[in-house]
């Protein structure tokens, strides 16, 4: 029990550490995350379909479209 306290404390000091240090970007919060990882999927499962060249075309272009909107 003692092993996991030192573990944890060693932890939480080096996070401290690292974050007043080094510029460390924000984690977005755990809704945003669960919602791209979603999309994510989604885009993995729609990929997995056969489409035609045409289809194919429209998803990419709504695909880079996103992307861009959303940087």
């Amino acid at each position: 029990m003692k092993l996991l306290g030192l573990t944890f404390g060693a932890g939480i000091y080096t996070g401290i550490y690292i974050s007043q240090n080094y510029e460390v970007p924000r984690v977005d919060d755990p809704q945003k995350l669960v919602q791209r990882m979603n999309e994510k999927i989604r885009e993995l499962i729609d990929d997995n379909k056969k489409k035609s060249a045409a289809e194919q075309i429209v998803h990419d272009i709504k695909k880079e479209a996103k992307k861009i909107l959303d940087d």
